[in-house]
């Protein structure tokens, strides 16, 4: 019998965070993980990008468990939180993130969030600053400047270049790693986001009152760093590390460099 590949990397990735002792949880629409590190532990908030889910920190989760205690969502309309089809407004996002953290009764967070999750990083931070104790931007943040690339895929050649734009420019993909990017053309999460241009932080990082670090890869081809240099002059007082061979996604392409630029700063 035919397998996918994507259902099986996807579960596989999330099997592991429960391996590493996180719990999976339900509540309100909402799917998230939680669990790990010691009692009182200091609480780490993970928030991945668009057309992404919770799975996404699976190669780091293990280290961070020893330092953090975790919570991993998937965030509104990716992975299997709700609503699964038609429009995923901004707000919402923000809205049952919320709702996670309140039913963890988290407070003073470090929240970390990787490309579409850094942009909702900054906006919970500014809805909600009483919970928030320091923000870990990863190659992303909701300034008004385009991608570098395409968001969509229509041809091979397309998705090579979005591929190699958010793997580093020497990636070379299997076939079905090409074939679920072109399947996305007509229906992912990133498609269905609503309300961006409303929700744009460019005028509103002086607001940001929390200790800010940016985390870049070198090779990043879909927020280059003049995109993260932007970013970090906004915010009073954020540092920014670049990390060499990796792109888009430091946490997955180089994550012992990622958690010993997050470490570093908590």
């Amino acid at each position: 019998m035919a397998t996918d590949p994507v259902a099986d990397l996807t579960r596989a990735m999330r099997l592991s965070l429960e391996t590493a002792g996180l719990a999976r949880k339900e509540d309100g629409g909402s799917v998230y993980f939680a669990g790990g590190g010691r009692p009182g532990a200091p609480l780490l908030l993970l928030l991945h990008g668009t057309n992404d889910q919770a799975g996404t920190w699976a190669r780091v989760v293990p280290m961070l468990t020893r330092k953090y205690r975790l919570i991993v969502p998937d965030l509104a309309g990716h992975g299997d939180s709700r609503p699964l089809s038609g429009p995923i407004p901004i707000p919402l996002v923000i809205e049952r993130l919320h709702q996670i953290v309140e039913r963890e009764e988290a407070r003073d967070l470090t929240i970390a969030g990787n490309s579409f999750g850094a942009w909702i990083a900054i906006l919970y931070t500014l809805a909600h600053p009483d919970r928030v104790q320091q923000l870990v931007l990863e190659s992303g943040g909701g300034l008004s400047r385009p991608l570098a690339v395409p968001l969509v895929a229509r041809d091979r050649k397309t998705a090579m270049t979005i591929l190699r734009a958010v793997h580093g420019p020497n990636y070379v993909p299997q076939e079905w790693v090409i074939d679920a990017l072109l399947a996305r053309a007509n229906d992912s999460p990133a498609l269905r986001l609503t309300e961006a241009m409303e929700n744009l932080v460019d005028a509103r990082l002086p607001e940001i009152k929390v200790p800010a670090t940016l985390v870049w890869g070198a090779n990043d081809g879909v927020l280059p760093l003049p995109y993260a240099e932007a970013l970090r002059d906004g915010i009073a007082g954020a540092q920014l590390h670049v990390i060499e061979d990796a792109a888009h996604i430091p946490h997955l392409q180089q994550p012992e460099k990622f958690v010993q630029c997050l470490t570093a700063t908590s």
